[in-house]
């Protein structure tokens, strides 16, 4: 595939460029600064593209220009506190609004592939998500509602939902370090949660996420691979109108 990838230079943007062409992708990155893309992977990319994440019209022109079949978004971070704001949600919002209008346009829906966060999975026999009980990131909220608002024929999208990802070294090209088959997944849900602690009255919820989440951190290059490996299958995919939890088997 063809792939424009928004913040390339990012914490996962950075691994998903070698996942990618490890897969036999051809990667573009769309980036505010191309100066702050290593040196080492230039050869690598045919193109590199500068823009603004947050503007719906230069994704949608890149996209087109190098007649793109798939994009990733990293760029970006939610805020932690309720209170807080980030650019995440203008950024998603342009890039929904972009994949809406090419699938559009080429009678096809664009697959597309976004990151978000544990708490954006339902905790299950519960009711609610993993933010509703942890209280951070509440910014991913507004990811989820965009995207589950659209039509299925509109977006092909997957939302990546990990919990606290590490780096396993430093990013080298074209080595790669990840490998998906270190990660089980699930849609919705974070994958093997149990229910203990849900029995207890009034804090049984807390009790029960809090006991857990610390144990669905995964490595960085394993969720790139994830992701790389995935667009492989195109329209084939599990994961189509998914939030995706992945933990480490």
């Amino acid at each position: 595939m063809r792939i424009l990838l928004l913040g390339a230079t990012g914490h996962l943007g950075s691994r998903l460029l070698p996942s990618l062409l490890h897969h036999s992708h051809t990667v573009i990155p769309f980036i505010r600064n191309p100066s702050a893309l290593p040196a080492a992977v230039l050869p690598h990319l045919p193109e590199i593209e500068q823009g603004d994440a947050r503007s719906a019209s230069s994704i949608k022109s890149a996209f087109t220009r190098h007649n793109c079949d798939a994009m990733i978004n990293t760029a970006g971070y939610a805020a932690m506190s309720p209170w807080g704001k980030s650019a995440l949600p203008d950024i998603v919002d342009a890039v929904i609004q972009a994949a809406v209008e090419i699938g559009n346009e080429r009678g096809a829906p664009v697959r597309v592939w976004l990151l978000g966060g544990i708490g954006g999975l339902d905790i299950p026999g519960t009711g609610w998500m993993g933010v509703d009980y942890m209280r951070m990131f509440p910014e991913h909220r507004h990811t989820i509602s965009q995207l589950e608002s659209l039509p299925k024929s509109s977006v092909n999208w997957s939302l990546l939902c990990p919990g606290m990802m590490h780096a396993l070294g430093e990013v080298t090209y074209p080595t790669v370090a990840g490998d998906a088959d270190h990660l089980v997944a699930a849609a919705g849900v974070p994958p093997d949660w149990g229910t203990r602690f849900l029995c207890v009255p009034l804090i049984g919820g807390y009790l029960n996420v809090f006991s857990q989440v610390g144990a669905y951190a995964t490595a960085l290059e394993d969720n790139a691979d994830f992701i790389a490996r995935d667009l492989v299958k195109g329209e084939e995919s599990e994961w189509l109108w998914k939030r995706v939890g992945t933990k480490r088997r």
